[in-house]
Order: structure tokens, then sequence, then C-alpha cells
């Protein structure tokens, strides 16, 4: 009975207010139930890239509105769009909703903020430089406290057309940033979901180890422990400043990435190698590093005379910048699962970041942490100490020394940056894959740099094979390669529309439909043909 009576009230209120006309603004509407704002990415409108658009509603005074799927009773609330000729709606979406309860009936909406997100593709044909296009949505919601009350609105985007290339303005960085935290699922899905990364982190941790970049660091680690005496505790005690090293190192990372991109800079997986600062120093750290394992250079400890032997304080400090190192090092590779988890958490609220970073650097730090928990084993695989360690350090100089002379290359490509001549690469263009994809035919976008190991490993034995070159000609594939050796926001972003912030990223659009495939990051000849047959 009590059902009835609620939705009683509520029929009875939108008959009585029914007759409620559309007030038309132009992109906000205001009275003292609800306020609406429309925002755009771009101020502009360039016929090649898409615009997003964000419709952010405001409830007053304890007043709701109603989400896409009310419950028992309500109205849910309408966005529909008047675009100009040849534009297209390809998605829209609607942040999260609470649940209400009234008279004993349940409803499902919004008491405090909502967010409507619509991405729009502009027709590239009917687009002239000089015009505008006029954007118009209407809305439509109930708004309800003690009664019921049928409320619309028309809002309006009136954009200039442009042919240059846009990016979007500060405004729109703030609002989406803010929107994010509305668009998470509910708290269940949400710890399901933040579960699932944390275990793709801590699995994209360990196999980081295995990636080609890490060679110099497992030389560095393996000397150590080489001359490391099996002491239980002492072995113990530097796995555990290891382990300290590369989580400090990990968290640092993070707070840094935040605090940038809360500013509105678009940064990824790596981003200190873009830096020539930072890679200079790090050849001057491996220079170092290889001159001693050579013999060439000794260090000793300027304070050993006057305070004693710190021979173990020595160790646990070393331990503890090798694992620092080995993170800074780690960087320009991306292991599997990582992508997906570091993708996730540079768009995720603060609060993921310490977490993911914390387990990624638990998994990355594992494999020598468990060397240093069980030192019999380490002892039983090694022999006795003697002159084959010399020889071994001599070995070990030459990775050290690869990583300079590649260092010192990517820091000349840094510098002065240049455009190899290649007749199947053209240089990564929104402009000219979204033109190729509006005619429906098939592009490949390889993300890279010079300081990736692993995209350079994949571009000598899969990308320039001729396997893959004669696929591209018998399918006709348009091949892009974005290189993000240097800083560009314009790369950052498109890796942001994949949900990536790292590389390796290969992107595959088969031309016959808008979707698009993301390929392994380790690639083969063999994965090539199978993904692009």
């Amino acid at each position: 009975m009590q059902k009835i009576k609620a939705v009683f009230y509520i029929v009875w209120g939108i008959v009585l207010s029914a007759p409620v006309l559309a007030q038309e603004t132009e992109n906000r509407f205001d009275n003292d139930k609800v306020s609406l704002r429309l925002f755009s990415n771009f101020e502009q409108v360039n016929p090649l890239q898409n615009l997003e658009i964000f419709l952010r509603f405001k409830m007053h005074d304890g007043w709701h509105i109603f989400s896409q799927e009310p419950g028992e009773a309500g109205m849910p609330t309408q966005v529909k769009w008047s675009l100009p000729q040849g534009y297209r709606q390809l998605e829209e979406s609607w942040s999260r909703d609470e649940t209400f309860e009234t008279e004993g009936i349940v409803q499902h909406g919004y008491g405090d903020t909502a967010y409507y997100k619509a991405t729009i593709r502009p027709d590239a044909a009917s687009a002239a430089v000089g015009g505008e296009a006029m954007l118009t949505a209407d809305v439509r919601w109930l708004a309800c406290r003690e009664e019921c009350v049928p409320e619309k609105a028309r809002l309006r985007l009136k954009l200039p057309i442009t042919y240059r290339d846009l990016l979007p303005g500060k405004e729109w960085q703030n609002v989406a940033a803010a929107a994010q935290e509305w668009f998470h699922p509910r708290a269940e899905k949400e710890e399901f979901g933040l579960w699932l990364v944390l275990l793709m982190a801590f699995a994209g941790g360990i196999v980081l180890n295995f990636m080609p970049c890490i060679f110099p660091i497992l030389a560095i680690k393996a000397i150590s422990l080489s001359q490391t005496s099996y002491s239980k505790y002492k072995s113990r005690m530097e796995s555990l400043f290891y382990t300290l090293g590369v989580i400090v190192s990990f968290l640092i990372m993070a707070a840094i990435l935040y605090a940038l991109r809360s500013q509105g800079e678009y940064l990824g997986w790596g981003f200190q190698l873009q830096s020539p600062v930072f890679v200079g120093i790090m050849i001057v750290v491996f220079a170092v590093i290889a001159l001693m394992f050579l013999d060439i250079v000794v260090i000793n400890n300027p304070f050993a005379d006057k305070l004693g032997r710190m021979s173990f304080q020595n160790h646990l400090l070393s331990s503890f910048m090798t694992g620092f190192l080995a993170v800074l090092i780690a960087s320009p590779c991306t292991a599997p699962f990582m992508g997906v988890a570091v993708g996730y958490t540079l768009s995720a609220p603060p609060h993921i970041y310490y977490p993911v970073f914390f387990v990624l650097g638990l998994g990355y730090a594992l494999p020598f942490a468990l060397a240093g928990l069980f030192p019999k084993i380490i002892a039983k695989i090694l022999p006795r100490p003697g002159k084959w360690m010399v020889i071994l350090k001599k070995i070990f100089a030459i990775p050290v020394l690869l990583t300079c002379v590649w260092l010192v290359w990517v820091l000349y490509n840094q510098l002065i940056p240049r455009k190899a001549p290649d007749l199947l690469w053209k240089e990564y263009d929104v402009r000219g894959v979204e033109q190729l994809l509006s005619r429906h035919e098939p592009v490949f976008v390889d993300f890279t740099a010079k300081w990736c190991i692993t995209c350079l490993i994949n571009r000598e034995t899969a990308l320039q094979s001729k396997e893959f070159e004669k696929l591209v000609d018998e399918h006709g594939i348009h091949l892009f390669r974005a290189d993000w050796t240097n800083n560009s926001e314009n790369i950052a972003r498109a890796l942001a529309s994949y949900g990536r912030n790292s590389i390796p990223l290969y992107v595959y659009y088969d031309g016959k439909s808008d979707d698009y495939l993301i390929l392994p990051q380790l690639l083969t000849p063999g994965i090539l043909r199978e993904y692009l047959k």
C-alpha cells in the first residue's frame, strides 16, 4: 500500500508540473533544484579530432534526479543531441548512481553530482575553415524531494572550425580529473577491480626482471652475490635493504607522476628517460660502475680510517642503492601485465597510485629478495671464491659498457632529433590516422622510443622482417610510428586514449570497423601474422 501511495505522489507531481518549457542557454542552466554545465575538450572543432563532452549536474538542497535505470518509480534522465550534418555520436556514459528509498520504493539516481560523457566525431567532408559548428543538447530530468518536478533545458556549444591540432584546455583537464572519481564502479566492484590490478602489477613486476633492459642490474647484483659471505643474517639484511630500495624508488616515482599529472601534465612510465639531464647522469653512473668492474677506478670509504671498518653498513647501503638504481634503469621496459596495471593506475584517484606501485615494487624485488633469504642455495650454485670472481667482474663489465653506449645514443637522438628516411613508416599524426580510418583503410601504429630496448628488439626481429613487409603489402596497411624519445603531450594523450601510459604499444585497425586490436608487447613474425591476417 505504501508503494502505491508513493507512486501516486510521484505521478501526481509530474502531472501538476507538466507544462514546463525548456530553457535555452549557451552552455549552462541554473535553478534552485539543479544546475547544469556543458564542457568540451576543445574550444574549437578540428574535423579530424573527436570531441569529448562532459555534462555536469549539480543538485541543491536535498533534490535528486534519476539514473538510466531509475528503479521502481521515476523517470530516467535523458540527453538528446542535435548535431551538424555528418557529425555522429560514437558513445556515451554516465557516472555511478546512488540508491534512494521513498515510502518503501527503491530508486536509483543522483543526489549530489552526476556526469554524462559523450564522444562526437565531426565530419571532415562538410566542414569549412572559418565556419562554426553548433552542437545542441536537449536534456530532460525529474527532480524529486518531497514532490517531483519534471524539467528540461537546451544547452548549446557554438565552436569555430579549424584544421590546426588542438589540445585540451586547463578547465577541461580539471573537470575530467574531477569526473574520474564519479565514474568508478561501486565499492564492491572497485575492490575486485583493484585486487585484479594489484595482481597484474605484482606479476608484471616479477616478469620485469627478465626484460632486456635489466641486464646491467643483473650484472651488478650477480657481482654482489658472488662477493658476499654466506651469513644468513647478513644475506637477509641485504635482501631487505635491496627490497626497500626498489619500493622507495617506485613510491617516489608514483608521487612525481601524480604531482605532475594533477597539474595537467601528461606523463607515463619511463618519463624520466625523456630528460637529457637524467640520461646524462645515468651515463656517468654506469660508466663509473663499468670502470669499477674493470678495476680501473677504486672508490674507497673516506671515513674508514676514522670510524673503523664499515663493510657491513656499506653492503647494506650498496644493496639499497642497487635496488633504487634497478628501478631507474628498468623504466625503459614494460613487462606483460604491467602495461595494463600502470595504465589503469595513472588514470585513477590518488589512493590507487601507491598500493599499485608498492605491489609492483614487491614483484620486481622478489627474485633477488628470495636469493638473499635463502643464501645456502646461492652458496651451492656458486663455486668457492677465487680468480673466477675477478674474471666474472670483467665479463659483466661488458653489458654495463654496452648500456653506456646505448644511453649515449639515446642522448644524441634527444639533443639532435633525426628523422631516418623510411618508405614504409610515416610519422604519427592523429589527423592522418583519422582520415584513413574515415575511409575504412587499415592502420598500424607503433608507439616506441629510442630508450625502449624492448621496442628496439621488436623492431629488429619483427617489424623489419620480410614477413611483416609482405603482410603490409597484402593488406594495404598504413604504418605510423609515434616516437616518444622526447616528451610529447600528443603521444601521451594518444596512449591514454588506449588506456595505456607505457611503451611499447602496438595498435591495429583492420579498416572494417571502429574497433582496434592491441598486440602483445613482445613481437615475433608469427604473432604479427596471427593478429594482422
